[in-house]
């Protein structure tokens, strides 16, 4: 069982049918599942496997919400971070949570940065980061079935 199995199944029946509505801007189920699938595949490519923890640490974003759903299809973990933490706060929860990766916004860069080691970041995933969000859909294929997980598995 994969929470993301949710999209898939919207976008089979309702493809068409809005998801998500940003700032008048409304993406289908259809393009949700895609845009997920394309991050899940990008993310495999770089080497993330089940069970790998990744960071979103980002403001609430149609981009988020695909990067989440790509995490939980590619089988990982998706340690959700408030966007508004900085410094201490986030210290502490990645040296607790060690993300293999981050999707995250540049006014976090300097505060990453600072945790590579010791939180075990690899990469950072944002405008100025290791890789942009467009890489990894670049890198990523439209089609994808949700890594098939157990009931007991962590989803986030």
């Amino acid at each position: 069982m994969n929470l993301a199995t949710n999209v898939e199944r919207s976008a089979l029946f309702f493809p068409d049918r809005p998801a998500i509505s940003e700032a008048g801007v409304e993406i289908s189920y259809g393009q949700l599942n895609d845009r997920s699938n394309r991050i899940a595949t990008g993310l495999i490519k770089m080497g993330v496997r089940p069970g790998d923890r990744i960071g979103l640490c980002a403001p609430n974003t149609t981009d988020w919400l695909a990067f989440y759903f790509g995490v939980l299809k590619a089988g990982a973990v998706a340690i959700t971070l408030s966007s508004v933490l900085r410094g201490d706060e986030l210290t502490l929860l990645l040296n607790h949570s060690k993300p293999r990766s981050i999707f995250t916004s540049d006014d976090k860069l300097d505060d990453l940065e600072n945790l590579r080691g010791s939180a075990g970041i690899e990469k950072t995933i944002c405008p100025n980061g290791d890789l942009s969000l467009q890489q990894v859909l670049d890198l990523g294929s439209g089609s994808f079935k949700a890594a098939d997980r157990d009931r007991t598995d962590t989803a986030a």
